[in-house]
Order: structure tokens, then C-alpha cells, then sequence
């Protein structure tokens, strides 16, 4: 073969004895190379974290905005492997949690977006080696060949665009970087949960390199179903990741990136955790809260269903309960196949001009148990006897391109800068049918199973133009400017009926235009956003900086069961504008690094489901809509320690203040203990009865109402979140390995979880511990980690307000009805052990 320079060879495919041969080299250099690095490295200091939040490689102290990363050591270490736990390590960070994981969200600095609708975006952007996803419910898959995780805190939209409205989650995945190494995982707990992984990355030639990674994993569930015996609330999936890099000519260089995930997850299974009746007056303060006896309950108050039959076996009045019964499967499941390629020319003064492009489909069915029993709780057409269930399903189909030409200058000179142009492609489909309904039967939603049969697309085109500059203008003090200029178009089609029984899209009926049939394309929004800040380098030590930043997410659409008419129109794009105040400091030579934030948000027009009447109908109808302005502030502290050189610590704090500053229509709660009076249906006080009594109707002879709940809390956030992890190596005289133990303890104060600010609905405080231990080699070619989770083994409910089963006290549709808790065990929730063997040849 001609020989070439080791700059622009061309990639030619040799021999299979020759490939071989440049394996077995590369692996017998690996060896060389860690030991190099391990001489290389200072263990005295702390490593230098590199992030990508401008679009370039900087260095994460001389960035002016609040960031923490999560490394792959930390990853590591708290066996990380999914969304929900990036999300418990983070205090910036929570979730709430929906019926399945399609209706999950992220909240960072306590605001995100709750919603079971295709059309509305998230808060939160996902960000996986510079390319989002287009749902956020997409990132709650197995997370494989993570190098770091970074969590970009405040408005994004400038250099990340829409739907980075509050914040950004940017995962990059590991480089192919220096001579083929191998690595494999395997780990396993006391409850059965078990993961595999492999991976083989690095150079196989100077102009060509490869990576490839893959996972599996499996954990069962917590909860039993005693209708089938097996577990449910658990997940497990299978994930391919395969980079590969190629240098065809001197200073190109390109990346082309397939991957594939499937999973499987059947969380959102709710069990009953409390079973009680409330009795006496609320003014004459006389309230009491009993058991309820479960041998005259029954559910939805049906003689037919006594709690003795649909809690067979199930004690409804321990809060630890664990077991369920259910006939059908809840949860979702999914595959998920894309691509990205990206090509990367050097030009002559070092900038650098990419094209970065990516296709990724995703498809998912869902199901749901929605009578949470397993015994027939519908009566067919005609007849009395129950030989139906309520159950719901559907899929989703998502389709997303994108295009991104990005010039990055060089790094070097007062004045560095990004340019780009944006252009990105969202197509989702989604197909839903609850309850039971059959031809002829006539039926509505307010049929007793609420029956919907619904067909519905959302599509969105965006484009944009972004730059931001970097400029030292004077010793010590540094300006960064950005800007974007957005449009998109948008639209969707919605098509309904009640026939449960019309699974075929081809023979589908729906009803009549504007009542089960909605269109809506060609909608046009542009928005410009921005971020300014100035940075004061105070010494080699320390800086300080302030910061503006502006956020968007475009139209809303209320595709959902429920659709009405009047919310038949696009929802107002929901902004955001905040402003920041923070300081960096890198001491005592590089041993400890400090960053702090001081911060305030505003949202306007946030969307969210809201209350409103239709023209002669006094219904009050809850659907998606604008709360006019909500806003957050608080304050962070991220801080990493080397307190000798073998025993390192980080601590992380988030003092967090949601709040509703404008809603004057806001939806109320139930409140048993409010009487109505007369025929006004006005409780004590002249409040809605059966309701809060801040609740008051919008329109005379309306049976619900609403409430101002302006200035009250936005909820999903503890006020307080603290993480603090520690890692302490012990050299093992005359042995070739050493020892290690860490320890991650993290602690949230109470928070509320409806928007309602239903009273009841507050989750307690908690602190859970997991300790862990084991033995490295010296180069750390093999490491062997034993691991307890919820070490005390604390209770904790993750969600205070999970939708169960609803009972009444005697067999009609008038009984008395009966407070029924119910909850969604977190996974940690019980104290669990774990063992890991990493290698690495």
C-alpha cells in the first residue's frame, strides 16, 4: 500500500489478518498510554472540567453562567443509569412523575411542564451530543456511555433554542480518544436487578477511529400484582451507541453517530396506602380523621365491586404497601433509532466550520389500568352484570430531523465567537383510547368510563439565526453578547369519537367539525432572544459576573381527550427573562473549586391547564391555556473538594422559591368539610360547596369554580435540596490494588405537589444515604464496587397525589365517599444492595 501522510490518508478497508494485527497492537499500547496518563496526572489538584454550554470547549470557571456537571467518575460511582437518577443527584433538578413515563417532567429551578398533550413542549431542553430530542419524555431511557452531564441552569434559548425556556440538559457521550481500549460492567442487587454493559473504542488507525457501546438492563419493579404474580414499577431496556471518525482529507473530519434503544417500563402503577373518612365540622373544629372500615366500601360506590373483592389480600391501611391487582399492563414501551453526522473543517486560522445533522425516530405503545383493579367494572350496552374493564392505550410515532451550520472561531484573541444557522423538523403522532364504548351505544365523555377514541398530529418547523461573542475588552473584565432570531410553523389535526371498539384507522369515523374534528396549519411565531453578561476576574482565583438571559417556547395546542371548541386555537408562546448574579473561584491551588448563584425568573403566558366557561354552559371546563406570569428565584452553591490526595468530596445546594405571581382563574381542590347551603350550592363563607372554600364559580348555576391563587406556591420543588458526595482511596500496602468507600447523602425539605395548593397534597421531608465500598487494581483495569442504597432504609412517597382507585362508603353513587391514598414507590425507596465488576483492557 502507497504510503501517506499521517494527515489526509485516505481510510482504506485492510485485510481482515492485517485489522487483526492493528488490534492486538492497539491493545498491547493501551497499557502504555494509562500508565503515561497516571504519571501525567497531578494528584494533588483537582481535574480540570471541561464544558461545552457556548458551543465551544471551555473550561467551567471561565464560564459566566451557573452549570454543574456530573462527571464520569460520579456517574459511575452512584451507579447512575437512567434520567430519574441524574435527577436525584442534582438539587436544581426534580421530577414529576405522570401515569407513565410519557408524562413525566423535568423541572429545573422549580418550573418545567406538566402534560399528557402532544402539543405542548417542554421547559427543560435535552440536549445528547448537540443534538435535542424533540420530546422531552424521550430522555427517560437507559443513559449508556455517558462522559458527563451537564445542567445548564436558567434560559437556554440563545445558543439552544426553543423549548429551553428554563433550562438545558446536556449529555455528551463518551470520545474516541488514543489506542483501542475494551471495557465490560456487570452489576446486580438483592431485588433483582441487573445490568450488562461492553464497549470498545479508540483509534484503529490515525486517520480513522470507532466506538461502540452496549447495554442492557432489567430491574423487575417493587410492587407485586397479585393477579399475575410478577412485578410491575420497573424498567429495562437495550441500548446500542457506535460512533465513528474519519479524517478523508487534512483538516476535515467527520462523525457519523447510529444508535438504537428499546425499553420497557411499567412505572406508574399506583397501590392504595390509605384508607380513611373524615367526619365532623371544620368551623365547629371538631374534625376527625378514622380508618374506614373496608367491609362496607365500595368502589365507585357499585355493589357489585365491595372492597372485599378489589383489595383482596391488599391492606389498604399500610403505608409500606406493595402489593396491587391489576388485569391490565400500565406503562409504556418503546425503540427509539437515529443518527447524527457531523462534518468539522479546520480553515486556515483555526476557526472552525461544522455541519451537524441528525434523523431520529421514535415509536411507543402505551397502557394503562385505569379502574387500578382487576375484576370487570363496565357493564356492556343492556346489560347490569360487569364484564368490562377501564383500561386506556395508544402509541406515539415522533419523527425529528435537524440541521445546524455552526462556525466557531478561533480560541485564541480578545474577541471569540459562534455563528449558526438552525433548522429542525418535529412530526408526532399519537393515537389514544380510554374506557368503553361500542357501536351503536351512544356515548360522550361523560359516559360512565369517560370513553375517547382519538387520531391527532402535531408538526413544527423551526428556524433560526444565532451568534454570541465572548470579548475581553479590558484587563480583568470580559463581555459576553448573544443573540437569536427564531420563526416557526406549526400546526396539528385532531379527529375523535367514542368508539372504543374502531381500532382501525382506515374505517375510523369521527364526529361532526368543531365538535370532534379540529385543524390548524401554517401558524407563524417569531421571537428573539438574548443573553449579556459582563465577567470581573478579580485574580488568578476568583471571579464574579451578572447576567441577563431571555427564554422561548413556542405555540401550544391542546390535543387531548377533553378538547373543547373554544380551546380549539393555538396557546400563546410561553417567554421567560432572568438575571443572575454569581462568582467562580478555582483555590489553594486547584484543591478546591466554588461557584454560587444568586438568581430570579419570570415566566409569562406559562402553559398550563387552566379553568374556563363556554357561552351559555355553566360547566367549568379545565383545559391547556396561559397562566399569565409565574417566577422563580433562589440561590446555588456547587463546590468540589481534594482534601488529600486520595479523598475528594463535592457538595451541591439549592435553596429554591417557585411561585404563582398572576392567576387569577386558578383550579380548586375538593374539601369534603365544605358544605353547600341551600340552593346556591355556596358553602360556609359563601364558597362553592364540596370545594375549598376560596373557591368561587365563574358563571351563576356553575357546579365547580375556580380560586386566585396568585401569590400562592408553584409546585414540584422542595425549597431546599443538598447533595453531598465523598470518595476516600486506600492504598493497600504491597498489594497491587487499593481500597476505596464513598458515601452520597442527600436531603429535600417538604414541598407542595399540586397547583391547586390543595393543603393535603404535600409531600414530607426526607434524607436518604447510600454507602459504598470495594477494591481497584492500581491502573484501574479492574474495579470491584459493593453499594447500599437508602442505607437507614427511610420512607420516603415520591408522589403524594398518584391517581388510584375512588371508594365510597356503601354500595350507590351517594355513599359518603372515602379519602383512598395512593403512591408510586421512588426506587430507592427501600433499602437495596448492589455489586459491580468494571474491567478494562
Amino acid at each position: 500500500m502507497k504510503n501517506q501522510t499521517a494527515r489526509g490518508k485516505r481510510f482504506a478497508i485492510k485485510p481482515l489478518p492485517a485489522l487483526v494485527a492493528l488490534l492486538v497492537a492497539n491493545w498491547a499500547l493501551a497499557a502504555q498510554a494509562q500508565e503515561a496518563q497516571d504519571k501525567s496526572a497531578n494528584p494533588n489538584q483537582l481535574q480540570t472540567v471541561l464544558v461545552t454550554a457556548n458551543k465551544r470547549v471551555e473550561r467551567l470557571e471561565n464560564v459566566p453562567e451557573s452549570i454543574s456537571v456530573l462527571s464520569e467518575a460520579e456517574l459511575q460511582r452512584n451507579n447512575v443509569r437512567e434520567m430519574e437518577d441524574i435527577i436525584n443527584i442534582t438539587p436544581s433538578l426534580s421530577l414529576a412523575s405522570g401515569t407513565t413515563a410519557a408524562n413525566n417532567a423535568i423541572f429545573m429551578r422549580g418550573i418545567g411542564t406538566v402534560s399528557v398533550g402532544i402539543g405542548v413542549e417542554s421547559d427543560v431542553s435535552v440536549i445528547i451530543d448537540d443534538i435535542p430530542i424533540a420530546s422531552q419524555f424521550q430522555a427517560f431511557r437507559d443513559q449508556a456511555d455517558v462522559a458527563r452531564v451537564e445542567v445548564l441552569r436558567g434560559p437556554q434559548s440563545t445558543l439552544f433554542g426553543k423549548s429551553a425556556v428554563a433550562g438545558a440538559i446536556n449529555i455528551v457521550t463518551k470520545p474516541i480518544t488514543g489506542p483501542i481500549v475494551y471495557r465490560a460492567n456487570a452489576y446486580y442487587t438483592n431485588d433483582h436487578e441487573w445490568r450488562v454493559g461492553a464497549s470498545v473504542g479508540g483509534k484503529l488507525r490515525d486517520d480513522f477511529g470507532m466506538r461502540i457501546a452496549v447495554n442492557k438492563s432489567d430491574m423487575p419493579g417493587n410492587f407485586t400484582n397479585l393477579t399475575t404474580g410478577g412485578k410491575v414499577n420497573g424498567s429495562g431496556g437495550k441500548t446500542i451507541m457506535t460512533k465513528f471518525e474519519w479524517t478523508p482529507i487534512r483538516d476535515l473530519k467527520i462523525d457519523f453517530t447510529p444508535h438504537y434503544n428499546t425499553q420497557e417500563n411499567s412505572r406508574g402503577v399506583t397501590a392504595v396506602n390509605g384508607f380513611y373518612r373524615t367526619t365532623g365540622s371544620a368551623a365547629a373544629g371538631n374534625l376527625v380523621t378514622t380508618p374506614a372500615d373496608i367491609s362496607t366500601a365500595y368502589l365507585n360506590g357499585n355493589a357489585q365491586l365491595p372492597a372485599s373483592l378489589t383489595l383482596q389480600g391488599i391492606d389498604p391501611y399500610d403505608k409500606n404497601n406493595r402489593n396491587v391487582r391489576r388485569d391490565f399492563p400500565t406503562g409504556i414501551n418503546s425503540s427509539t433509532f437515529g443518527t447524527g453526522l457531523r462534518f468539522s473543517y479546520t480553515l486556515p486560522n483555526d476557526a472552525t466550520l461544522m455541519s451537524i445533522s441528525s434523523y431520529e425516530h421514535y415509536k411507543a405503545h402505551d397502557y394503562r389500568d385505569q379502574d387500578f383493579v382487576d375484576v370487570p367494572t363496565i357493564a356492556r350496552p343492556g346489560e347490569t352484570k360487569l364484564t368490562v374493564g377501564n383500561n386506556q392505550f395508544g402509541t406515539y410515532d415522533i419523527r425529528s430531523k435537524t440541521q445546524e451550520l455552526r462556525y466557531v472561531s478561533p480560541d485564541l484573541g480578545k474577541l471569540r465567537y459562534v455563528a449558526g444557522l438552525w433548522w429542525a423538523q418535529n412530526e408526532i403522532d399519537r393515537h389514544f383510547i380510554r374506557g368503553f364504548c361500542v357501536q351503536p351505544t351512544v356515548c360522550s365523555a361523560s359516559s360512565p368510563s369517560s370513553p375517547t377514541n382519538y387520531y391527532t398530529d402535531i408538526y413544527n418547523i423551526n428556524r433560526a439565526v444565532f451568534g454570541q461573542a465572548t470579548w475581553d475588552f479590558y484587563p480583568s473584565y470580559t463581555l459576553v453578547a448573544g443573540i437569536r432570531r427564531n420563526v416557526e410553523d406549526s400546526g396539528f389535526n385532531y379527529i375523535r369519537n367514542f368508539y372504543t371498539d374502531q381500532l382501525d384507522r382506515s374505517t375510523f369515523v369521527p364526529g361532526p367539525v368543531g365538535k370532534d374534528q379540529f385543524h390548524s396549519a401554517g401558524n407563524k411565531d417569531y421571537a428573539t432572544t438574548g443573553k449579556l453578561s459582563i465577567q470581573k476576574q478579580l485574580n488568578s482565583d476568583w471571579m464574579i459576573y451578572a447576567m441577563t438571559s431571555s427564554g422561548y417556547k413556542g405555540l401550544a395546542y391542546d390535543v387531548t381527550s377533553g378538547l373543547q371548541a373554544a380551546a380549539a386555537f393555538p396557546v400563546s408562546p410561553e417567554t421567560s427573562r432572568s438575571y443572575e448574579i454569581g462568582t467562580k473561584a478555582n483555590l489553594f491551588h486547584n484543591r478546591m473549586s466554588l461557584a454560587a448563584t444568586i438568581y430570579k425568573t419570570d415566566f409569562k403566558h406559562y402553559q398550563q391547564n387552566t379553568s374556563f366557561v363556554l357561552p351559555n354552559d355553566p360547566t367549568i371546563y379545565t383545559q391547556l391555556n396561559s397562566i399569565p406570569k409565574v417566577g422563580t428565584r433562589g440561590l446555588e452553591l456547587d463546590s468540589n473538594f481534594l482534601l488529600t490526595s486520595t479523598w475528594s468530596m463535592n457538595v451541591s445546594y439549592a435553596y429554591t422559591r417557585p411561585e404563582i405571581i398572576d392567576w387569577k382563574n386558578g383550579t380548586c381542590y375538593q374539601d369534603s368539610t365544605n358544605p353547600a347551603i341551600g340552593t346556591t350550592g355556596l358553602g360556609e363563607g359563601g364558597s362553592l360547596g364540596g370545594w375549598n372554600r376560596a373557591c368561587f364559580p365563574i358563571v351563576a348555576g356553575a357546579k365547580t369554580g375556580v380560586q386566585d391563587l396568585s401569590g400562592g406556591i408553584f409546585p414540584g420543588t422542595p425549597k431546599n435540596k443538598v447533595n453531598i458526595g465523598t470518595n476516600y482511596d486506600y492504598h493497600i500496602a504491597d498489594r497491587p490494588f487499593w481500597a476505596f468507600v464513598n458515601a452520597n447523602v442527600r436531603y429535600q425539605s417538604e414541598y407542595q405537589t399540586n397547583i391547586n395548593n390543595d393543603p393535603r397534597s404535600v409531600n414530607n421531608a426526607y434524607s436518604i444515604t447510600d454507602l459504598g465500598f470495594g477494591l481497584r487494581e492500581n491502573k484501574d483495569t479492574w474495579r470491584l464496587s459493593f453499594r447500599v442504597n437508602n442505607l437507614f432504609n427511610r420512607f420516603y412517597i415520591g408522589n403524594a397525589n398518584a391517581s388510584g382507585p375512588s371508594y365510597r362508603a356503601g354500595p350507590t353513587s351517594s355513599s359518603p365517599s372515602i379519602t383512598v391514598n395512593s403512591w408510586v414507590p421512588p426506587r430507592d425507596v427501600f433499602r437495596f444492595y448492589s455489586v459491580r465488576l468494571d474491567v478494562k483492557f
